[in-house]
């Protein structure tokens, strides 16, 4: 796989495909986080080329329609007073200025979703290096996430891409000692993730939804539990690894409206309430602490406060542990911003699908095309 860092640029016609899928109300930018990712690579290009067009979507239009909703001008306007520099809207790529400019969503075009070869060839032909940015992207096989890149003489990947690339597979290589923290509702959407990651990890703690399928599957009873029976088999045969870390101590209620909650045995849940929260154990990792700590999911509905409990001291812990902690998604880095800061973990992945595909060990479309 080429590095932008690696090539000369001086001359070329350059695309970069980026993801700037940002949150926009009433054309205010409500979180510019992913609008700051993509500095890097846009700044080193621009120290050899202005010839510079930058691509992103927004959204979920309907493909081949315009809709003003969906316009990219506000994440253009951020650009501009960024940057410090006129920046052009195109609406085609026939008819690229030649100097900085940015696409109008990729998704108003017509054959992004299903990677059509005549967009694909059309967004390649218009560059001499095309850049591929947008990690979070990565696992889609769009014409702009995948088959330009096939289609484009010189293809390679930009700051941001190469960084997500390196510092989760320095997780997942093998010999590091890595312990894995796996939170969310439910262990069918995280099932490639859990196995890929008992295969890498010295042990798996398990939080939020998916915990209660397996406390159930060891023999507990957790009452009125959020819980997938149809997975209480696979949650069996993980268990028997003998590497997943079940919560000790559970918070309860009767509902996510109850404010009278209960901490309880993970052996002592009540038939008539619900397990909406775990206690943190922390002597779990700090007793022969791995040196990568890898995260994605909360351990319990963290977003209402009478059960943030778990997360809270999840984060707390992980922003002064001396392991090298990796996290990622788009819950994650939400609590991670409620009770901490991005800067105090080695690592926050800006993917939310792409992030889980990689942990779960499969080969990401983009990556195969960059390959």
């Amino acid at each position: 796989m080429k590095n932008l860092v690696d090539l000369e640029l001086v001359g070329k016609r350059v695309g970069i495909r980026v993801d700037l899928n940002v949150p926009i109300d009433n054309g205010t930018i409500l979180n510019s986080e992913r609008l700051s990712a993509a500095l890097p690579s846009i700044l080193h290009i621009l120290k050899q080329t202005d010839n510079l067009c930058i691509i992103t979507h927004l959204g979920r239009p309907n493909e081949g329609k315009y809709d003003e909703q969906f316009s990219i001008k506000p994440i253009v306007e951020w650009f501009k007073k960024r940057l410090n520099r006129d920046i052009q809207l195109c609406t085609d790529f026939k008819s690229l200025p030649g100097s900085l400019c940015f696409i109008e969503n990729i998704r108003f075009f017509d054959g992004e979703s299903k990677n059509s070869d005549k967009l694909a060839y059309e967004i390649a032909n218009s560059f001499d290096i095309y850049v591929m940015d947008a990690f979070a992207t990565a696992h889609r096989k769009a014409a702009s996430t995948y088959g330009a890149i096939k289609k484009s003489t010189l293809a390679c990947a930009g700051i941001l891409f190469q960084n997500e690339v390196e510092n989760i597979s320095s997780a997942l290589v093998e010999g590091s000692s890595l312990s894995s923290i796996v939170g969310g509702s439910k262990v069918s959407t995280k099932l490639e993730v859990i196995s890929n990651l008992l295969n890498k990890s010295e042990k798996v703690l398990v939080g939020g939804g998916i915990a209660n399928t397996f406390l159930k599957a060891a023999g507990n009873e957790i009452g009125r539990s959020l819980c997938e029976d149809d997975m209480l088999g696979i949650a069996n045969q993980m268990l028997a690894t003998g590497k997943i870390v079940l919560p000790r101590k559970v918070m309860v209620a009767d509902s996510t409206s109850d404010e009278s909650v209960e901490i309880v045995s993970f052996d002592s849940v009540p038939q008539n309430k619900m397990i909406l929260d775990i206690e943190f154990n922390e002597e779990v990792f700090s007793k022969n602490a791995s040196e990568i700590i890898l995260w994605n999911g909360p351990l319990g509905i963290f977003e209402i406060d009478a059960f943030s409990k778990g997360t809270d001291s999840l984060v707390s812990y992980l922003s002064k542990s001396n392991s090298k902690v990796i996290a990622g998604g788009g819950e994650t880095i939400f609590a991670i911003t409620k009770f901490s800061r991005i800067d105090k973990f080695d690592y926050v992945s800006t993917a939310g699908g792409a992030f889980l595909e990689f942990l779960g060990g499969r080969e990401l479309p983009s990556i195969q095309a960059l390959n």
